[in-house]
């Protein structure tokens, strides 16, 4: 056929060229010649397809929203564990052991608010090395990364829902 028997669109899944000849008129469905998907055609200032079927897109962005809410629990997870900053508790006890063992010091208010301040500054030392050079920030890059790649896909799974159900 010839360009002028048709107009060209995009197909939704492969973002091929489709040829959608003029005898389709609005609504009239038609499927891609390379991925097979079924489209609805779409006639305005230009000829656009649609997705015949919005049921799997559907099914795709209910899991969709499922992972992102699953990636959103496990960053806030990641955000909020101790992770090797409670080490800083038994810092601030081994002290208090070394100080009254070793030592002799007697038991005290005094030992008692230093082994609390030892044990909440090395805790807090801890936690900031374990945010700066290990394992967490890279947890909580790995998943904010995957936390806007799975919004971005559900961004363009309404958009292909919201076109599909416009007919």
């Amino acid at each position: 056929m010839a360009d002028d028997e048709g107009s060209k669109a995009r197909c939704v899944n492969c973002r091929e060229e489709v040829l959608v000849p003029d005898q389709y008129s609005h609504g009239d469905h038609i499927a891609c010649g390379t991925c097979g998907t079924k489209h609805k055609v779409a006639r305005g200032e230009r000829v656009r397809l649609v997705v015949a079927d919005p049921g799997p897109l559907r099914d795709a962005l209910a899991q969709n929203e499922h992972a992102i809410r699953r990636i959103e629990a496990d960053l806030a997870q990641a955000r909020a564990s101790f992770g090797i900053g409670a080490n800083g508790f038994g810092i601030g006890v081994a002290f208090a052991i070394y100080q009254v063992g070793f030592k002799g010091e007697p038991l005290g208010l005094n030992l008692l608010l230093n082994a609390v301040g030892i044990a909440l500054v090395s805790g807090m030392l801890l936690e900031a090395a374990n945010w700066a050079f290990l394992a967490k920030r890279q947890r909580i890059a790995r998943l904010s990364e995957e936390l806007a790649e799975a919004e971005a896909e559900a961004r363009q799974l309404r958009m292909k829902i919201r076109d599909a159900t416009r007919l």
